[in-house]
């Protein structure tokens, strides 16, 4: 890889949203703006917060939905009908995106093992298998569905990952308990909270030479505040409860590619809405 590739300019949308431009052309995966208040997991309907869409992307051509919890897809429905973007995703997904009144022209379900042509990306849909979430687990989606929506009306069927490529650049998006799909990448982008085992086994199966990490953020916390780190999920050790450590996951991935012989591997933690040149960060080195 080198600087004649193809440029891509990656943008950190919070959450687990990316934005990834080429050739003019505007791809986002799981855009997410509104972030509802933590109590309202529990009671009240939300409307998404169509100025705040707007002005963070204000224009877009394909969207993939990982799956169809809310801080996943409760903002695309805005967003494509006001940029008429496509839309993929499961099929509580597609249903989802429907009750929010997305035409069906714009709703493509997909399921694992399928490979999409956007332009000049080539997809690769992954399975994927999310971690246990209490009152948000699989199943149907409730009947009569009427927006707006209440955060529960959110609720996930299949869970994917996407493996993408532009020229030679390889970029995994991983939402995945199992390992089992990984493919190898030029970048990639995971979510910091899982064990350290879980880590290295990805980055053997991966080897990718950029790593950056997604859904660490406060996803109740409005975008009008500081970025700060989520929770991390409970452990046997003291403290149980704590916020993600993002610079010891930068720490402990970049020496555990060099333990696997990846030296130039590096971790990056990205700044909300700064672009990022992908293919001039993640080039091979000279040699």
């Amino acid at each position: 890889m080198n600087r004649a590739h193809t440029s891509v300019r990656l943008r950190w949308l919070g959450v687990a949203g990316i934005e990834l431009t080429a050739h003019d052309r505007v791809l986002a995966i799981d855009p997410f703006f509104t972030r509802p208040p933590f109590w309202r997991m529990a009671i009240g309907r939300v409307r998404p917060d169509r100025a705040l869409i707007a002005r963070h992307v204000p224009r877009c051509d394909w969207i993939l939905v990982t799956h169809a919890h809310w801080d996943h897809l409760m903002d695309v429905p805005d967003l494509a009908r006001r940029t008429a973007a496509t839309v993929w995703g499961s099929p509580n997904a597609c249903a989802l995106l429907a009750a929010c009144g997305l035409p069906q022209a714009q709703i493509r379900p997909i399921h694992g093992g399928e490979r999409l042509v956007l332009g000049d990306w080539t997809v690769d849909v992954l399975p994927g298998e999310h971690m246990r979430a209490p009152g948000f687990a699989p199943g149907p989606l409730p009947a009569n569905l009427r927006p707006p929506l209440r955060l529960r009306d959110y609720r996930m069927d299949l869970c994917f990952s996407f493996s993408l490529q532009i020229g030679r650049l390889r970029l995994l998006d991983w939402h995945s308990n199992r390992l089992d799909w990984a493919v190898p990448a030029d970048v990639l982008f995971v979510g910091p909270g899982e064990p350290s085992a879980y880590h290295r086994q990805l980055l053997r199966a991966v080897r990718p030479r950029l790593v950056i990490p997604v859904h660490w953020d406060d996803l109740f916390q409005p975008l009008s505040r500081p970025t700060r780190p989520v929770l991390a999920p409970p452990r046997w050790a003291w403290p149980p409860v704590r916020h993600m450590d993002l610079p010891r996951f930068r720490q402990e991935v970049e020496q555990m590619a060099r333990d696997q012989g990846m030296p130039e591997t590096e971790v990056w933690i990205p700044e909300l809405f700064r672009p990022y040149d992908l293919a001039a960060t993640a080039r091979e080195p000279a040699g």
